[in-house]
């Protein structure tokens, strides 16, 4: 079987995010999400994925300009995540993606994690949350 191979399609990522529902009109989870948590689970055991995968309740606070994306900067040392927008050419160099949401066919990105790279004196890759 031939595995399923998931684009991402950055350009779409502003327009994707301003379709999702403002989170002071987004439903709690409830009863009638229970079913559908325990399938994502068992498709993410039967994978092997349990640990690296786990799911989130889709919302928006703001609408995002269509140049921009979630970028996530985390202060280790002061324990304080900030995810605020940034302008796409800048903000994409050394990310990782951390959130998508997940289309027909499609992956579409909601998230990325900036991280910054170095070589020490040795020449050893490193790296670290900025």
């Amino acid at each position: 079987m031939e595995a399923l191979k998931l684009e991402t399609t950055v350009s779409m990522f502003a327009a994707q995010l301003s379709e999702l529902t403002d989170i002071h009109d987004v439903e709690p989870l409830n009863d009638s999400d229970y079913n559908c948590l325990a399938e994502v689970r068992d498709v993410l055991k039967k994978h092997g994925r349990q640990e690296r995968f786990g799911v989130t309740l889709l919302h928006k606070h703001f609408d995002l300009a269509s140049d921009e994306v979630l970028v996530e900067y985390t202060d280790v040392a002061s324990r304080v995540q900030t995810i605020k927008p940034e302008k796409k050419g800048s903000a994409l160099l050394n990310t990782i993606e951390t959130s998508w949401v997940l289309g027909d066919g499609e992956r579409i990105a909601m998230t990325i994690c900036n991280t910054r790279c170095w070589k020490d004196v040795h020449g050893n890759h490193n790296s670290d949350h900025v």
